[in-house]
């Protein structure tokens, strides 16, 4: 397959990545360049680890490089950043605290990861994930119980407010309302009296996704309170398109307790008593890339109860946490402190690990989104892609010796940490690639045990899984089938052919003509293209980043193909000639001019140009992997 892209063309997409995407981060203290996930509102707060790796994949091509080599390097040295920090994550923060409205009864706060929006005369604060568009998760719904003597009293917290406001620290913004609680007291007659003021603060912070929640009840003077019980609580779970419906608790021994969907209306006590440290909260089945909200007290042992109610089966209405119970003298005070995080699909166990590490580390996870990313295989192949051509003198100006020992150290480093692991299907494919660019480097990777894991994850279908053989697992996305297939395509030289050919034509085979399931704010959409039998729905934003790697993918099954004739039946090499062409008829109506620059829109739909679907797209079109497959391959036995 040729280079189907004239190099002013190549050069006006190179052009969008730098022009309307380009952005500025912070890491440790350390100013990096990245790729914001677009040049939108809602996506252009946050720069993505997997997309930018792979548009650092795309910038180390040899003409590209040279155009622009501190581009080009920069971004990989933010990729290869990422991957180092104390616990690395998805993604990084550009930008900070943008105040769009500052009215307490109708605000509207944007950070890096997060929009919140409400209203605090009525104690309520909405807070919704940025780029996803769904609904928003509301902190609100809270009670305060104490007694007064002889009297037991219970009081929403909402309903007695009496002050509010949003004040700004430094590097944050504060949310607050207070209440004036009133209560019966007395010992032959009741009477009301105030028996103190409560509290609440949503603390807001420009480089974290966390939202500090502290409250605080502090006695009226005179005023004995006993059996106190504040509570931090979430309303209307399943409400307004949310359908948040199954929670985990963690327990002090470090194992977790499941609560699945409600099959009826009604409460569930989720703990009756504490230690709680950590709460759970998402849709039925926790799908990846779904809502998720994690609730993590200071003070676990302070957790008296648990408890979510259901208002239909199905979904959860309302989850209160109550903290307590304290006896306080007149003026005396009792504060809770409690930390949420809302996130798209992590896990209970990986947020409680990065919501400890948040609180124990301070600054060394500013700018994070705490959303923990293992070790990624684009940024593996990205790595080594420009280790290869550097190798291979493909670079106007050598790289300097220092940066080869840096790139390779990193790459030793995080590819002992991928073999250790599980790893998703993408990642394991980008890995095969990044392992066959070392070998013809001359390093000696483990090319075919990574390449046997891949096929073992192959169905009778030709499909694959995400997970490991006996790990479950959802059947793979169209991109990550691509993935695959260009990873076996590249191993394809250094290995029994006997051993990929089958596959290869079963990866082939499995892709038709046809309309193509994707999700889209929690519907399903049809675009007609190439489609994947059983595959599981990707979002609409991916359409171009798959039918990039598709492109690419069978583009490179047939130059494999062609420079060893033997490795695979005609019929399959055929049928690769035409997957390509479909794909690249796909691609081209989604490519469009911007100003000077061209763009790739993600979806025929349109959408917001985002880099992976601009490097997928490129790739797809320039044929990157002919140049490498020409390369001679090193005299040496493929390590196991």
């Amino acid at each position: 397959m040729r280079n189907l892209l004239h190099a002013t063309d190549r050069d006006r997409l190179i052009a969008h990545l730098r022009g309307a995407l380009l952005r500025e981060v912070t890491l440790g203290g350390r100013r990096l360049m990245a790729l914001a996930e677009g040049d939108g509102p809602e996506s252009g707060s946050f720069c993505a680890v997997p997309a930018n790796a792979q548009a650092a994949e795309l910038l180390a091509q040899p003409d590209i490089r040279d155009a622009d080599p501190a581009f080009a390097d920069g971004l990989l040295d933010f990729v290869m950043a990422m991957a180092e920090a104390p616990i690395p994550c998805r993604r990084a923060a550009a930008g900070g605290i943008e105040m769009l409205r500052d009215d307490p009864r109708d605000f509207e706060i944007l950070t890096p990861f997060h929009r919140f929006t409400g209203d605090l005369s009525a104690g309520m604060v909405r807070q919704q994930l940025r780029g996803q568009g769904g609904p928003p998760m509301l902190h609100t719904g809270n009670l305060v119980e104490f007694r007064l003597g002889r009297f037991r009293n219970g009081v929403d917290a909402e309903d007695t407010i009496r002050d509010f406001a949003i004040s700004r620290r430094s590097g944050s913004v504060v949310l607050s309302h207070e209440s004036r609680i009133t209560g019966k007291a007395g010992f032959f007659r009741a009477r009301t009296v105030e028996a103190g003021r409560l509290r609440y603060e949503y603390e807001i912070t420009a480089g974290s996704p966390l939202l500090r929640l502290t409250v605080t009840f502090t006695a009226a003077a005179g005023q004995r309170v006993t059996r106190l019980r504040v509570s931090t609580a979430l309303d209307q779970l399943g409400s307004g398109g949310l359908e948040m419906a199954e929670g985990r608790l963690g327990q002090q021994d470090g194992a977790w307790r499941d609560f699945g969907v409600p099959q009826a209306a009604g409460m569930t006590v989720w703990a009756e008593a504490g230690p709680v440290p950590h709460v759970a909260i998402g849709p039925a089945g926790w799908p990846a890339g779904g809502p998720t909200l994690h609730l993590r007290p200071q003070a676990p042992g302070q957790v008296m109860s648990a408890r979510a109610i259901a208002a239909r089966p199905g979904a959860l209405h309302w989850v209160i946490l109550r903290h307590g119970p304290a006896k306080l003298a007149p003026g005396e005070a009792l504060v809770v402190r409690e930390d949420r995080l809302l996130a798209a699909g992590t896990g209970a166990a990986e947020a409680a690990r990065v919501m400890a590490a948040a609180g124990a580390t301070g600054d060394q996870l500013a700018g994070l989104d705490l959303d923990p990313l293992p070790p990624n295989g684009a940024s593996l192949n990205a790595v080594a892609t420009q280790l290869l051509l550097a190798a291979r003198d493909g670079y106007r100006l050598p790289l300097p010796a220092e940066r080869m020992t840096a790139l390779e150290g990193w790459f030793d480093r995080q590819l002992a940490a991928l073999q250790a692991g599980q790893p998703g299907l993408a990642d394991l494919a980008f890995a095969v690639l990044a392992v066959e660019a070392r070998l013809r480097a001359g390093a000696q990777p483990p090319l075919a045990s990574l390449v046997a894991a891949l096929l073992a994850r192959q169905t009778p279908s030709g499909g694959f899984r995400d997970g490991p053989p006996g790990a479950g697992g959802r059947p793979a996305t169209l991109a990550g089938h691509a993935a695959a297939l260009l990873a076996m395509a590249r191993a394809l030289p250094h290995l029994d052919p006997l051993l990929l050919a089958g596959p290869i034509g079963r990866a082939i085979a499995a892709v038709k003509p046809g309309p193509a399931e994707l999700s889209d704010g929690g519907r399903l959409v049809r675009l007609e293209g190439l489609a994947l039998d059983g595959a599981t729905p990707a979002p609409l934003r991916d359409h171009a980043e798959a039918i990039g790697l598709l492109a690419r993918a069978a583009g490179t099954v047939a130059l494999a193909g062609e420079a060893r004739p033997e490795a695979l039946p005609a019929e399959v090499l055929a049928q690769a000639q035409a997957l390509h062409r479909q794909a690249v008829a796909l691609l081209r109506p989604l490519v469009r001019p911007r100003g000077t620059a061209l763009e790739v829109v993600p979806s025929p739909l349109g959408g917001t140009a985002h880099p992976a679907a601009q490097a997928a797209v490129v790739m797809g079109l320039m044929a990157p992997d002919a140049a490498i497959l020409r390369l001679p391959l090193p005299r040496q036995a493929v390590p196991a």
